[in-house]
C-alpha cells in the first residue's frame, strides 16, 4: 500500500507543479498589462533571461529584463496579452526545472495604432524561493504588425514582421523544420 501512497503522492506533486506554471503563464499577461513591475520581477528568477528569437533583443539578469520591460512599456499605451495553449514537460532528471511551450496573442496600442502579435514563448521555469518562476522567455514572432494591416491580407506577406521600425520575415513557421519538410514533399 505505501507505494501505491508514494505514486500517488508523486502525480499529485507533478499536477500542482504543472498547474503552478501554467498560472505563472497566465498572471504574466495581466501583470505585463497592469504595469505591475514589481509583480513581474517577482515572476523572473534571479539570473533571468528574456529576449526575441532573432536575437534583436537579449536581456540576462533579472534587473535587465525588468528594465526592457519597464522601457517597452512605457511606449505602449494599453495593452492585452493572452496565452492560447500551453505545452509544459516537467524535468525528471532535475526536480524543480521545466520547459514550456505557450502560444499567444497580444493586442498593443502604440502612437495612435492598434497593433496586434502572434507569437509562441520557448520558457524554461525553475522553483526559487519555493515558487516556479521564468528562468528564460524566448519570444518567436508568428506575426507583429498593425490591426489593418492584418485585416487587409498581412498573414500573407513575406515580412510580416513589422516591428519597431524594422520590417522583415517572422520566425515562425518558416523556420521550423516540419514547414520546410512538408513544402519540401507537396513541393
Amino acid at each position: 500500500m505505501s507505494g501505491a501512497i508514494e505514486g500517488l503522492s508523486e502525480r499529485i506533486a507533478r499536477l500542482e507543479a504543472l498547474e503552478e506554471i501554467r498560472d505563472l503563464v497566465a498572471r504574466y499577461g495581466m501583470v505585463v498589462d497592469d504595469r505591475d513591475i514589481e509583480g513581474l520581477a517577482d515572476m523572473f528568477t534571479s539570473d533571468a533571461k528574456f529576449g526575441l528569437a532573432d536575437g534583436m533583443v537579449a536581456n540576462q539578469g533579472r534587473q535587465a529584463v525588468i528594465d526592457f520591460y519597464t522601457e517597452r512599456m512605457a511606449a505602449f499605451g494599453a495593452t492585452y496579452h493572452y496565452p492560447h495553449s500551453h505545452v509544459i514537460e516537467l524535468d525528471s532528471d532535475r526536480p524543480g526545472h521545466a520547459t514550456g511551450t505557450v502560444n499567444a496573442h497580444a493586442e498593443l496600442a502604440l502612437d495612435g495604432r492598434t497593433l496586434v502579435t502572434a507569437l509562441r514563448y520557448f520558457d524554461e521555469y525553475r522553483v526559487e524561493d519555493g515558487r516556479w518562476r521564468f528562468v528564460e522567455r524566448k519570444v518567436a514572432m508568428i506575426y507583429y504588425m498593425d490591426m489593418a494591416d492584418l485585416a487587409e491580407g498581412g498573414l500573407c506577406d513575406d515580412d510580416r514582421k513589422r516591428y519597431f521600425g524594422t520590417v522583415g520575415p517572422s520566425e515562425l513557421p518558416e523556420s521550423l523544420d516540419t514547414w520546410k519538410k512538408f513544402f519540401a514533399e507537396v513541393g
